[in-house]
């Protein structure tokens, strides 16, 4: 659990502190700054509810962990489209920003669930 921390720390805090940076000297505007926590946000959301699924289905059957991990994932994405869908039409953001650091992030995440589920499996995939 020391390494999934570290892990997430190291993958969530440089651009917290890259943003805030660029913010403090006036680089990007406070809209722009938002779009970026918002998308991070949603993002360290995700992979806490990725997390917390995996955590309460790894001593369970191999039912049981299928319906859990692929039925969370369902309602991962499901979560995850209707926040982003929020966002987009309610908030003033910065659409190109929220969307960008959003795609990045969510691709890291999906690497970091395949390889948090390779690590804790028997058969190791890769």
């Amino acid at each position: 659990m020391r390494n999934i921390l570290k892990t997430i720390v190291y993958i969530f805090f440089p651009p917290y502190l890259i943003i805030y940076f660029l913010k403090y000297f006036d680089i990007i505007s406070i809209k722009t700054e938002i779009s970026i926590f918002l998308a991070l946000f949603i993002n360290i959301i995700n992979l806490f509810l990725v997390l917390l699924f995996f955590n309460f289905s790894k001593n369970k059957s191999n039912n049981a962990f299928m319906i859990l991990n692929i039925g969370g994932m369902g309602i991962r994405v499901v979560l995850t489209i209707i926040t982003f869908t929020l966002s987009l039409i309610f908030l003033e953001i910065d659409k190109y920003a929220f969307i960008f650091v959003f795609l990045i992030f969510y691709s890291i995440n999906i690497i970091f669930e395949i390889k948090h589920f390779n690590s804790k499996s028997e058969n190791k995939v890769l």
